[in-house]
């Protein structure tokens, strides 16, 4: 039986992706997020194998049914372990893998699917909190960065 590997699925763009520089913890900035915007961030691990170095990012969901959104909260690093082959004085070295490769300087992302929100507004309320030095509406030009956003 044969394998077939898909190179490209062309992905929807139905949400919008808002990076966050802030040196917060993620359960820090996630609780002051649900403070100011009034959600509910609740969290989970994620785990996904990136240029063969397992990962594990800081990831913060809401899910409203009222308003058909969906909310993410994670963080773009994470020092994954990086299994050796050869003989080598150390079994794993942990290396710092990125979510989104090509914005690395971007600490936190928040990615918003559905509902009909003013932006504007959301980005202020997200300035407001402290210990945030700068928010932004973020434009993904890889596919490959917008793979590794499909968290369920």
């Amino acid at each position: 039986m044969a394998l077939k590997k898909l190179k490209y699925i062309e992905i929807e763009e139905d949400f919008k992706l808002i990076g966050i520089h802030s040196q917060l913890e993620g359960y820090k900035l996630a609780f002051n997020l649900n403070k100011f915007l009034r959600i509910s961030l609740k969290n989970f691990d994620y785990r996904v194998t990136i240029n063969k170095v397992d990962c594990v990012f800081e990831v913060f969901k809401h899910h409203s049914e009222t308003f058909n959104t969906k909310i993410y909260l994670f963080s773009n690093k994470s020092f994954g372990n990086n299994q050796s082959f050869g003989k080598n004085l150390f079994n794993a070295i942990d290396s710092k893998v990125y979510l989104i490769e090509e914005k690395k300087s971007v600490d936190f992302f928040l990615k918003v699917e559905g509902g009909g929100f003013n932006y504007d507004s959301l980005l202020n309320k997200i300035q407001s909190i402290p210990m945030v030095q700068s928010c932004y509406l973020v434009n993904l030009k890889s596919q490959k960065s917008k793979y590794n956003l499909i968290f369920e």
